[in-house]
């Protein structure tokens, strides 16, 4: 690991314990045991740290569900993989994004955050898209593509991870999700 990642590694773990407002730089190299003054080196200020590592967060998310996706052979699997693998990796991080939702942030560091989350949100409504292009292009999906289906998986997934993990309700995950592709591809009927 090249030391700009391990300072990323160690960041995260002191921006944890102290906040995004109250971390100084300070405590960033101390958490990654170098000297202040080594850290300047890296990085120009705090922020640039924590655009680093919510940006690094972003594309390991992407990469990895979308080569996860990919590699299923059908558009129910691909679904199911994509619906899993997000719920699950929002749960794997819940204390890393629960850093964003402290009421104290700047506006710059709010302007910041809203244009992530949106990213995220794109990127995910593109890979969905995509998955269901490719099912009506394969034949395996005879409808008629439109946004609302795709916010639907989104909404399920979204809702899914908050009212299990954040609400803590005793929801069974794969059931829902499993109901959720069955009325994609079968309808209520």
């Amino acid at each position: 690991m090249a030391r700009r990642e391990e300072i990323l590694a160690a960041a995260q773990n002191a921006f944890l314990k102290f906040g995004i407002e109250k971390i100084t730089l300070d405590d960033i190299a101390r958490e990654c045991g170098i000297n202040k003054t080594a850290l300047y080196y890296y990085f120009k200020n705090k922020e640039e740290i924590l655009s680093e590592m919510l940006l690094n967060k972003i594309d390991e998310f992407e990469q990895r569900i979308r080569q996860e996706v990919l590699k299923k052979d059908n558009v129910k699997d691909r679904l199911r993989t994509y619906m899993l693998l997000k719920i699950n990796m929002m749960r794997e991080n819940i204390p890393f994004f629960q850093l964003f939702e402290n009421e104290g942030l700047s506006l710059k560091a709010r302007k910041f955050l809203e244009e992530n989350r949106k990213k995220i949100m794109d990127t995910d409504f593109c890979l969905i898209k995509d998955v269901l292009q490719q099912g009506i292009k394969n034949h395996k999906i005879s409808y008629k593509l439109n946004n609302s289906l795709v916010l639907m998986i989104l909404g399920v997934t979204y809702g899914t991870f908050i009212g299990k993990f954040i609400e803590e309700e005793d929801w069974d995950m794969e059931a829902m999700i499993h109901t959720t592709i069955e009325v994609i591809f079968k309808g209520i009927e």
